[in-house]
């Protein structure tokens, strides 16, 4: 085999094992949080030995930075085609709830990851991940910047749109965590008709 054939299959074996390891600690994590998880329980999880963590992974940090960071890409990605198609304000609002009901109800571990962080997604990330907090800020650029188009065409209340852009974060935060605390077991389709009555209720202009 040619010398750069190896190093892509190389390459590609090392990309399996990373993704087959953080799975297995997305669920670890998400079950026992990050102060309790041990990487031999990962290890034990994902089936691979310590060291087959250790030659992808530095350690417990690396891998929980690169689960948020691998989900937040992918949240960016859906936020950013949602705002780039231009529709009105309310629709668009609308479509970024369905977006992340849908993303949450798909990945139901990194919610559970997610919410024992015990982040503010209104505040965004206390982190020394550059990465992360950059995906945060761009989200709640995108999300402000749906609000100031909202309020200066009347279809939303007159409000700094930066502040409701926070506030729909906590309204978002607030209904998955009750959704999670209750065994998560309310369907998609309610939640999401949840989230879009409580959105007008405090959003829409009268």
């Amino acid at each position: 085999m040619a010398r750069g054939a190896k190093e892509a299959a190389r390459k590609a074996r090392t990309e399996v094992y990373r993704q087959h390891v953080l799975e297995a600690a997305e669920r670890v994590l998400a079950e026992h949080g990050f102060e309790a998880t041990k990487v031999q329980q990962i290890a034990e999880a994902a089936g691979v030995s310590m060291g087959t963590i250790y030659s992808v992974f530095p350690g417990k940090q690396e891998l929980y930075d690169a689960i948020l960071g691998e989900h937040g890409e992918r949240i960016l990605a859906l936020v950013r085609e949602v705002h780039g198609r231009g529709a009105p304000p309310l629709e668009t609002l609308d479509a970024l709830i369905s977006l992340y009901i849908d993303y949450f109800v798909a990945h139901p571990d990194f919610l559970r990851l997610h919410l024992r962080s015990g982040a503010s997604w209104a505040l965004g990330p206390s982190t020394e991940s550059t990465s992360r907090l950059e995906h945060w800020q761009e989200v709640h650029g995108l999300q402000a910047e749906i609000f100031r188009r909202g309020v200066e065409s009347g279809a939303f209340v007159q409000e700094d749109p930066d502040y409701l852009a926070k506030l729909f974060s906590v309204m978002d935060q607030v209904l998955l965590a009750d959704w999670a605390a209750r065994g998560m077991r309310e369907e998609r389709d309610a939640l999401v008709a949840r989230f879009r009555a409580q959105a007008r209720r405090s959003f829409a202009a009268a």
